[in-house]
């Protein structure tokens, strides 16, 4: 009897010296695969400046934006608007395309957007990159739209740190390549958790650049205006070409498709952020039949946290063109940036 509880208690012994020793069959190593890096912002300077003809009132700072990678960018324009109060938050409004003109003057009804949100205790942010005819997508840049869209990331850093008032809510909205620059800045620069709040409009148009440069008429459906096609269209002679510094986007060139893919919002490096902290509120024409709606699509399908659309009946690409399609923002931006 003693020897076997002897036995017994040997055999106890060296198994709990094998498990102790990293013995045994079942021990794994597991890799933990390292968190995504994301992109490199830049640095921004300012200075006082006059401010572009507009009809809401304001003050204007010029931002010099530096960027890895990419020539300085000289002539961004930011109009600050504060309310009467004290600021509930800031909101910053970029328009589309280019993004070179402030969004009370691009929109027919812009200044409604920004005014309301201004008499609801809001400071605007109003930007225009008034340098080069393609704005914050003045090229080139190795990695298109991807590298050149630090520079709307930058200044909105910029905003978050020397206009919004401490503890205050930090929103934005843009429209088209303006709810590009946003996307990029939540998938691929690492803001995220900068903002409480967005409102893409129109787009982004950039999800998926291969599927807007090589047109093969696949059709997407979309939130407001049932199928469209991504296909850029003359869109990528003017954006996409000069972003670039070359013709194949225009020109379809596949060779290029492995390039436009891991440049896009929805990267296919892994390396996109699709899991945010802060909500993602889509607004669509129900009239916009560009490929925008299209893009945004894509990227609203991948979006694993809390994100939704809207449509706005009479709308077309620029929401902000028709009446409701202003107060409709702005309503969205007043109830939710918070």
């Amino acid at each position: 009897m003693r020897l076997a509880v002897f036995g017994f208690l040997a055999l106890l012994i060296l198994s709990l010296l094998m498990i102790a020793c990293g013995g045994g069959a079942s021990q794994q190593n597991v890799t933990v695969p390292p968190p995504v890096a994301p992109n490199q912002l830049g640095t921004a300077t300012a200075a006082s400046t006059t401010c572009p003809t507009g009809t809401v009132a304001g003050s204007c700072m010029s931002l010099t934006v530096t960027c890895p990678n990419v020539a300085d960018y000289n002539g961004a324009v930011i109009k600050i608007t504060p309310p009467s109060g004290t600021s509930k938050g800031t909101v910053i409004f970029t328009t589309g395309g280019a993004g070179n003109d402030l969004y009370e003057t691009h929109f027919l009804f812009g200044s409604t957007a920004v005014n309301n949100v201004v008499a609801a205790g809001f400071t605007a942010v109003q930007t225009a990159f008034a340098a080069g005819s393609t704005g914050w997508l003045t090229g080139p840049a190795a990695n298109g739209p991807l590298t050149l869209s630090c520079r709307w990331a930058t200044m909105a850093q910029w905003v978050h740190d020397n206009v919004r008032a401490a503890n205050t809510a930090f929103c934005a909205t843009g429209n088209s390549a303006g709810a590009g620059a946003i996307a990029y800045a939540l998938a691929r620069y690492g803001e995220e958790s900068l903002f409480n709040y967005v409102v893409p409009t129109g787009g982004p148009p950039f999800s998926r650049i291969d599927e807007g440069c090589i047109c093969k008429g696949a059709m997407i459906t979309t939130s407001c205006a049932g199928p469209i096609d991504p296909c850029y269209g003359l869109n990528a002679n003017m954006f996409l070409d000069p972003a670039y510094g070359n013709g194949h986007c225009s020109n379809a060139d596949s060779a290029d498709v492995p390039l436009w893919q891991a440049d896009s919002i929805l990267s296919s490096d892994g390396k996109s952020v699709l899991n945010y902290s802060t909500r993602v509120h889509f607004i669509f024409g129900s009239l916009d039949t560009s490929p925008g709606p299209a893009n945004a699509a894509l990227w609203q399908q991948a979006i694993t946290s809390t994100n939704d659309a809207q449509c706005v009946a009479d709308a077309p690409h620029e929401i902000a063109d028709v009446m409701d399609g202003a107060t409709t923002i702005a309503t969205a931006l007043i109830q939710n940036c918070h």
